[in-house]
């Protein structure tokens, strides 16, 4: 079976600026839980956006043994940092329907799959409501649940507990937890980090340092230092 995720080499730099990548390489399972651990200015966004084609970099990436492009990048659900940039629309229902219409799915189904995924995210009942009335977390679990309803394969979440309080970022991670896609999770929140994941990759000067069980590299306090993560 193909890895859900395959980079190889990854090398970015903005223009006349200094490298932000330098050589990242790694694979994700499908299925797998990985965490993208990394201090400010790491190129943890960065990463991710090379990873789904929005930054032009040099090296490879590979979505389930496939060249990343427009015919694969549908298999690939995104959840921004900050959820207004996926909800926008008066209701949230819609702004779950809205990329399924865009795909070409009938409204009936579009709506059918749109309340599925609020429900599985714990907001169906806010359906009929603008994101700008709901809570932080509910915006933030309607921003995966309209990456859900478009039923993908591969999960991307940047810094997905930014701003949430306690009670909320466990329910976020219960969430996560219950899915059977592979996820890659770029977070600063390392305790829910390793609640969720089983894998994290620790990305410093532009490569990957370290790749390895979470509770392993959590444990270790030189390396966590090193990597400006405490």
């Amino acid at each position: 079976m193909s890895a859900a995720l395959e980079v190889a080499d990854l090398r970015f730099a903005f223009e006349n600026d200094r490298p932000v990548l330098r050589g990242v390489s790694f694979q994700l399972a499908p299925g797998e839980c990985a965490g993208l651990v990394g201090a400010n200015g790491s190129g943890k966004s960065t990463l991710l956006w090379c990873l789904l084609g929005l930054y032009r970099a040099e090296g490879s990436v590979r979505l389930f043994g496939e060249p990343l492009g427009r015919g694969n990048l549908h298999r690939v659900g995104v959840v921004f940092q900050n959820p207004e940039d996926q909800l926008f629309m008066p209701a949230l229902i819609e702004d779950v329907m809205l990329p399924l219409i865009n795909r070409g799915l009938a409204r009936e189904e579009a709506e059918q799959r749109a309340r599925r995924a609020l429900a599985a995210a714990g907001v169906e009942e806010v359906a009929g409501r603008p994101a700008s009335k709901l809570s932080l977390g509910e915006r933030k679990r309607a921003a995966i649940a309209a990456a859900l309803a478009t039923e993908p394969e591969l999960l991307i979440l940047d810094e997905p507990t930014a701003e949430l309080d306690g009670r909320s970022a466990r329910r976020l991670a219960e969430l996560l937890a219950g899915l059977k896609v592979a996820r890659l999770i770029a977070s600063h929140d390392l305790a829910f980090l390793g609640k969720l994941c089983d894998r994290l990759l620790v990305l410093a000067g532009g490569v990957i340092v370290k790749d390895g069980p979470a509770g392993e590299i959590l444990a270790d306090s030189v390396l966590l230092e090193q990597a400006g993560l405490v």
